[in-house]
């Protein structure tokens, strides 16, 4: 219901031509998008907030293209943006992670409307490549039509019959499965674990991994799409990033040595994996030479922003195409400043420390 009154609010607003009036009054503000997994099939209902449908995301591009939006590489709206010479309401468009999908699917949509576009790779799967474990998981409890699953049988460290009855339950089954397979066990041991949950959930495990719906990009297909004019830069390896300032610089060197080889360039663009950054993490992404690093805060970006904490729209396939209408236009960004003033929200900070 609230969702639904926040729809008809916007469209009653584009129809009074406020977009139009909000893109004009913030032409100087940098729109950083953010997608992730494009689906094959289904993946864009099991996560619809990780995964697009193709076509969602070709209409997304066709109302930047309609609406005659520039869209910058992030290297030079970086430049731009600390020279203060952003016009237009430019984008970035940013996708992250790397999933096979994006390589197959998303990349040519993107050169067919001559877009350039940032892909943040987390390197660990890249390098292996299996299915990411924590999706596969969660895929194949969300998938499955059976009602019950012997824990017993997985061979794991958890024990009992648990009823599937529910969603919220098998939820809460993939992440004590998943929280197990990441602390306690090797590469081939998580492997071994979705093998024989899917045999459980009567789902063929060896069929999900052969089409790579959960899969990242290999190195030779960075390679390969880097040569096209695709900009790739870094995620960290394992898709962490520590307060602990040794751990978060090794995420970053193991990234940088499985990557810059392959694109054949020294990544400058950092993005915060999950989203979870602090001001102390800042220093350390100075020392390592690093120009930018992105966020999840929703908002617009300027001079003043802080360069370590880059706002991006996180779109999906839940995303309605008149709030995508209202982010870009940058409606969303005046109504926020106007609730802060009101006193309705919190003040928008660019950044936060720990605790």
């Amino acid at each position: 219901m609230r969702k639904a009154l926040k729809i008809a609010v916007l469209y009653v607003g584009k129809a009074l031509g406020l977009f139009a009036l909000a893109k004009a009054i913030t032409p100087n503000g940098l729109r950083i998008l953010c997608y992730h997994g494009t689906a094959f099939s289904d993946e864009s209902q099991f996560l619809p907030k990780l995964f697009m449908s193709v076509g969602k995301f070709e209409r997304r591009l066709s109302i930047l293209a309609r609406y005659k939006f520039p869209i910058l590489r992030l290297s030079e709206a970086a430049s731009r943006l600390s020279q203060g010479d952003i016009s237009s309401g430019a984008v970035v468009i940013t996708i992250d992670d790397g999933f096979y999908g994006t390589s197959r699917l998303a990349w040519p949509i993107l050169q067919r409307f001559g877009y350039p576009a940032t892909i943040y790779v987390t390197s660990y799967y890249a390098v292996k490549q299996n299915p990411i474990f924590g999706l596969v998981v969660e895929y194949m409890l969300w998938k499955t039509q059976a009602v019950e699953l012997n824990l017993d049988a997985l061979g794991i460290a958890l024990h009992g019959q648990e009823s599937l009855g529910g969603m919220a339950h098998r939820r809460k089954l993939a992440e004590m499965i998943c929280e197990y397979g990441e602390t306690q066990c090797t590469e081939d041991e998580r492997v071994a674990i979705a093998q024989r949950l899917g045999h459980l959930l009567n789902i063929n495990y060896e069929d999900l991994a052969r089409s790579r719906v959960f899969s990242l990009m290999t190195v030779d297909e960075i390679r390969k799409l880097s040569s096209e004019g695709a900009d790739f830069q870094a995620h960290t390896h394992r898709h962490r990033f520590p307060l602990l300032e040794n751990a978060a610089r090794k995420e970053i060197k193991d990234n940088r040595h499985a990557l810059e080889a392959a694109v054949d360039q020294r990544l400058e663009h950092f993005c915060y994996p999950s989203g979870e950054w602090f001001e102390e993490q800042w220093p350390w992404l100075e020392a390592e030479g690093f120009r930018t690093a992105t966020t999840c805060e929703k908002g617009l970006n300027y001079a003043h922003t802080p360069r370590f904490a880059l706002r991006r729209f996180l779109d999906g396939e839940h995303i309605a195409e008149i709030e995508f209408e209202a982010e870009v236009s940058g409606f969303m960004e005046l109504l926020r400043r106007m609730r802060t003033r009101l006193g309705a929200g919190e003040p928008s900070r660019p950044w936060r420390k720990a605790g």
